[in-house]
């Protein structure tokens, strides 16, 4: 009907336009960290894009119950604010009617989340912890970006290369400083290329024409200049990611009776519950009279989100360190706020209607 698609644009839009900052936020915040890896030459930028994405999947089971719970505060503080909700009881449209709309796009934003923390959660967990096991055993020439320093922290070498080719094989500016238990070596070349070589975990990097510098603890400083010298890069293997909690089925987790399984299989299933009862929540938290002004229950409302957020984090921490036995106290705590804030919903508005229909005259 025209009553519920009104309510639900005005509900929509403001849902949209709040879980589009927030995922904003989250995209910057999140290719910060990563950046700062790939200035190390940890990260290229096609494995940065990746994370970024699974790691924004992953964050949108908290980012669009949010969203939601915002839009829905806001889109019927309007209303409120402007006395359109007065008009429509005065037009015989009551409770339960205006909210119709509004939980069954809740019940169809519940579905979608809890598809995400099911479904998606494990998968992005689990290609996030493949790709970085993967950048990590790559080699060293490959992390390394023309006109950066590369730090290996493994090694202790430190490689910069002014340019190289598409292929890696062509080097210009080549410059090696690494440093053991035996002193420091520094090497470098105006060019140099990659050769093969017969062990799978190396390359060989040929320094042409290349000045070489060491200097030892126990002995005599060498410094020399060869046409040819050869340094031996290390590759690896991908490192196993083992046993990785969140990385698990849903399925497979529920037949698992640990104290971390048994936490991540509780909040997968928490989301979509707890978006229902933001939902609800939202309904009471925007009620204000007329000309109150549409935002003046955000704040109220921030704090009643972060306080519901931070509770039932904590309690998945405390089922992982076995000092509480589930986390559905939490979500019962915020059903019984629902009810709290409902049941006195007729005599409310039963005191608050003749004070607008004053205002309005």
């Amino acid at each position: 009907m025209l009553i519920d698609r009104y309510l639900l644009r005005e509900v929509s839009l403001p849902f949209i336009g709040v879980t589009s900052a927030l995922l904003l936020v989250f995209l910057t915040y999140s290719l910060t960290t990563f950046l700062a890896k790939a200035s190390s030459g940890l990260l290229n930028p096609g494995e940065i894009a990746h994370l970024t994405f699974l790691k924004s999947l992953i964050a949108l089971e908290v980012l669009l119950p949010m969203g939601l719970y915002l839009g829905v505060i806001i889109g019927l503080g309007r209303l409120y604010s402007d006395s359109e909700i007065y008009a429509l009881r005065g037009a015989g449209i009551g409770e339960g009617r205006l909210l119709r709309p509004i939980l069954l796009f809740g019940i169809s934003m519940a579905i979608l989340i809890s598809l995400l923390s099911i479904v998606v959660r494990p998968w992005a967990y689990g290609e996030a912890y493949d790709l970085q096991a993967n950048a990590a055993a790559s080699s060293e020439l490959e992390r390394i970006q023309p006109g950066q320093f590369f730090v290996d922290g493994k090694t202790g070498r430190t490689v910069f290369i002014q340019s190289m080719s598409d292929d890696h094989e062509q080097l210009q500016g080549v410059f090696i400083r690494s440093r053991d238990s035996h002193g420091l070596q520094v090497a470098s070349s105006a060019t140099g290329r990659l050769e093969p070589t017969d062990f799978e975990n190396q390359q060989k990097l040929v320094l042409l024409d290349a000045h070489l510098y060491k200097r030892v603890d126990d002995g005599p400083n060498v410094l020399g200049r060869f046409k040819s010298l050869s340094v031996f890069l290390r590759t690896g293997d991908p490192v196993s990611v083992g046993y990785k909690v969140k990385s698990q089925s849903t399925i497979s987790l529920r037949h698992h009776r640990g104290s971390k399984e048994k936490a991540e299989f509780e909040w997968r299933l928490s989301t979509s519950l707890s978006t229902l009862l933001l939902v609800l929540v939202a309904v009471p938290l925007s009620r204000s009279l007329p000309r109150r002004g549409r935002y003046g229950k955000i704040m109220i409302a921030l704090l009643v989100y972060a306080l519901y957020l931070n509770l039932i984090t904590m309690a998945k921490t405390w089922v992982e360190q076995e000092k509480v036995s589930t986390i559905w106290w939490v979500p019962g705590l915020l059903a019984v706020a629902v009810l709290a804030f409902f049941i006195p919903w007729r005599s409310l508005t039963r005191r608050q209607t003749p004070k607008a229909s004053r205002a309005n005259h």
